[in-house]
């Protein structure tokens, strides 16, 4: 009789600690299951807002691009030997690849503006062709490219302006605007950067937003990543340059100069793009992409 008990007990015992278990798998497979529902929810979130941001500003890399065959987007990408069938400037690009960057291609295959540039490069690598930048008017901000033929051509360091001048052309844009001069091209800024120190295996140092500049009698000043901020800088009449990280503007690192507001939102100078300097951008679009300000003004 006691076996019997000692065995109902046992039995009992068992379905206590198997009804346990089964509890226990029901709470952890509920778990799960509320943890992927918050994640697809929170994917869910992200693809909203790059959807708005793409409806807004267009983005190749993002994944409604994908879809969307009849957007255009902001340094929409081509493939330059489908190109070459159709373009003979292109084709002759390509006969001659061997003598151009693969950089300066690849900047080629998202922006076509370049075509005559690249068309020229190996002909003209090293020269400059002109000691002033046009007409300027002060309060105003020209926007001048890089790879402008009238100094792309110019050498910055191991590489030349249009690959690696971002830096030297915003900052051309800002003391055009700053004093109304235009004699001061990008070359001569990343001649000037060069020889003294400034001009870094991949570009122009930060340094020489605050130090270099004093050289061209400007006032370089960092200011903290603030709508704000920036927004009371601009409306002194100080423009801005922003070091911008990997995104709308570049895959790698890139300077824009932002030279005034207009609806809440940025006016935009970028030495590499004439597509995006037509573009107003919003704070929340910039923000996460910048990396340092510096804003300007005279001495």
């Amino acid at each position: 009789m006691l076996v019997l008990v000692l065995d109902d007990c046992f039995f009992d015992y068992g379905d206590i600690f198997m009804d346990s278990k089964r509890n226990k798998k029901k709470k952890f497979s509920k778990a799960i299951i509320i943890i992927i529902i918050l994640l697809i929810a929170f994917e869910g979130r992200n693809l909203y807002y790059e959807y708005q941001y793409y409806q807004e500003y267009g983005n190749e890399d993002s994944i409604f691009y994908i879809f969307d065959k009849n957007k255009k987007s902001v340094g929409k990408s081509i493939d330059l030997e489908t190109e070459a069938k159709k373009n003979n400037k292109i084709k002759t690009i390509l006969d001659n690849k061997e003598n151009i960057p693969e950089v300066l291609l690849e900047m080629l295959s998202r922006n076509s503006d370049m075509t005559d540039y690249v068309l020229g490069y190996t002909e003209n690598k090293g020269k400059v062709f002109s000691d002033n930048i046009g007409n300027v008017t002060k309060g105003e901000y020209p926007l001048l490219l890089q790879y402008d033929k009238r100094w792309g051509y110019g050498m910055y360091g191991d590489s030349v302006i249009a690959i690696s001048g971002c830096g030297p052309t915003s900052m051309a844009m800002v003391i055009a605007g700053l004093t109304g001069k235009n004699n001061i091209t990008p070359y001569d800024i990343a001649e000037y950067a060069y020889n003294n120190g400034y001009c870094e295996s991949v570009g122009t140092s930060w340094s020489f937003f605050t130090e270099g500049v004093k050289y061209y009698n400007i006032i370089g000043t960092e200011v903290p990543l603030s709508k704000s901020r920036m927004i009371e800088e601009l409306k002194s009449g100080h423009p801005i340059i922003c070091s911008m990280k990997k995104g709308d503007f570049t895959t790698t690192g890139h300077l824009i100069a932002i030279v005034g507001v207009k609806d809440g939102k940025f006016i935009v100078n970028d030495p590499n793009s004439p597509e995006r300097s037509k573009k107003l951008w919003s704070y929340e679009r910039l923000e996460s992409q910048i990396s340092n300000i510096w804003a300007f003004k005279t001495k």
